[in-house]
């Protein structure tokens, strides 16, 4: 690359001046084709035992080593060449000095309306793995016990390695004080912070329901992953009963209006009506 560097050394004013002014009787300012000049620019000769083009050592509009400069037109961008052309015979740039009078001015119209080519899109997400199953459920456990272990699986389907985030599992929402994490069954393999899942591939997470209060319990967490992978979020559900597998006591403003009309009850009941002289022998 110095090479091509050296090759191409501004020139004086006064040089550019004559050989602007030795070319403008072969070839008009404003005439070149474009369409021929990109074809010139990307044509590659053989320069020093190697196959080269402009665009090699200039880039896609000619913005490297000094070609072109933001505002020139294409008399300016002729006179550029012709100057590394005719200044550097016998070196590299020397080699395009075969090059006619209307095949330059052609290159120098390519090079006054090249446009670098637009950035690429940024890549597209890959897949995030699949979670299964979806929503994890557990068994109805008793509070302050622990119920088994739930394994839920994470599989790669992506056509790429995808590396796990670290830390890999993270808290999200609801009672996740609930939901703890717990060794995955023998024969599985537990996904790791930072560990890779191949293509095809599948890691496993263990939870377990501890909870630590009565009644339907929900969490979620989620799973992160190092790139452009997006996270993928767990959902894990739960019922806790009360101490010793009994439910939760009912509230007695919500009990029967009959409740405990048992024998005393009825017994209640016969003095009242007594009192009030229904049921009874009537004295005449």
């Amino acid at each position: 690359m110095s090479t091509c560097l050296q090759l191409l050394r501004l020139r004086t004013v006064l040089c550019t001046v004559l050989v602007i002014a030795g070319f403008s009787a072969n070839s008009a300012f404003g005439q070149g084709n474009a369409a021929a000049g990109a074809t010139l620019y990307t044509q590659k000769i053989l320069i020093g035992g190697a196959q080269l083009s402009c665009q090699d050592c200039h880039g896609f509009a000619g913005t490297f080593r000094e070609l072109r400069f933001p505002g020139q037109n294409e008399a300016m961008l002729l006179a550029r060449i012709n100057t590394a052309i005719n200044g550097n015979a016998g070196q590299v740039m020397g080699a395009y000095s075969v090059w006619t009078a209307q095949q330059r001015t052609d290159t120098a119209a390519h090079l006054a309306v090249a446009v670098a080519p637009p950035a690429p899109p940024p890549f597209a997400p890959l897949p995030t793995p699949s979670a299964s199953p979806s929503p994890a459920m557990f068994a109805s456990t008793a509070v302050g016990a622990t119920s088994p272990v739930v394994a839920i699986l994470l599989t790669n389907s992506a056509g790429t390695a995808i590396t796990l985030g670290s830390p890999a599992v993270a808290a999200g929402t609801g009672q996740v004080a609930d939901f703890k994490s717990a060794s995955v069954p023998a024969g599985q393999t537990t996904c790791v912070n930072s560990g890779i899942l191949q293509p095809g591939t599948s890691c496993s997470i263990g939870f377990e329901f501890a909870p630590t209060a009565a009644g339907d319990r929900t969490a979620t967490f989620s799973v992160n992953f190092i790139g452009n992978v997006p996270s993928r979020t767990l959902t894990l559900q739960g019922t806790a009963t009360g101490a010793g597998g009994s439910t939760a006591p009912t509230s007695s403003a919500n009990a029967p209006l009959n409740a405990g009309a048992g024998a005393l009850g009825w017994m209640n009941l016969l003095g009242l009506l007594a009192l009030l002289g229904i049921g009874g022998t009537r004295r005449r």
